[in-house]
């Protein structure tokens, strides 16, 4: 098991980030894996109108079919960044096309799977609610909303609330502090 493990990994599979030798962020060494931010704000931007175009079917026309639609992909999406890996979604290489020509931002990787795995929370939730139990109604939309801030946030702002979370839950002893404390975007929400 640990050979196939150790193969797939080889391949790209289960890996978050790219670890840079000699990168220094915010005039400290980086020997993390890290992600290049304006690719993750990019992907978070193409999410968020696709999110945007479901959420007001939903709530104007109160038609669910495209909030369904749009539920799989986010799932799969966020399923794809936490679990299988950066290098195997769709729209993140998509990001990484549309941003190829601009000077890479780089960030830790860590909190921005952890802010991934939010996303893949609120989805399965989504998932369940529609096809498990065929609710349709505020529960979505409200649902549907909270993600939509915060990819509004990232987008917008460069405010990544799931890595501002992240910082919070090592603060309080919820989470294990990393080895290395990695940079946020704009070095707003690094560990210290």
């Amino acid at each position: 098991m640990k050979n196939i493990y150790t193969t797939l990994r080889s391949w790209g599979f289960f890996t978050y980030g790219t670890i840079i030798p000699g990168l220094m962020l915010h005039g400290k060494p980086a020997p993390y894996p890290v992600l290049n931010e304006r690719a993750v704000r990019a992907g978070a931007g193409m999410m968020f109108v696709l999110g945007m175009f479901a959420f007001f079917h939903a709530f104007y026309l109160d038609n669910f079919l495209f909030l369904q639609i749009f539920v799989v992909v986010f799932f799969f999406f966020f399923f794809m960044k936490t679990v299988i890996g950066t290098r195997f979604s769709p729209i993140s290489q998509v990001a990484q096309l549309a941003v190829k020509n601009q000077t890479p931002e780089y960030v830790g990787a860590i909190q921005k799977r952890f802010a991934w795995s939010i996303g893949l929370v609120l989805a399965a939730t989504m998932i369940i609610l529609l096809f498990g139990f065929e609710v349709r109604g505020p529960i979505n939309l409200a649902i549907c909303a909270v993600c939509l801030l915060f990819m509004f946030l990232e987008t917008s702002f460069g405010v990544c609330v799931g890595c501002k979370i992240y910082g919070l839950l090592i603060t309080w002893g919820v989470l294990k502090e990393p080895e290395y404390r990695p940079a946020c975007p704009g070095n707003v929400c690094a560990v210290e």
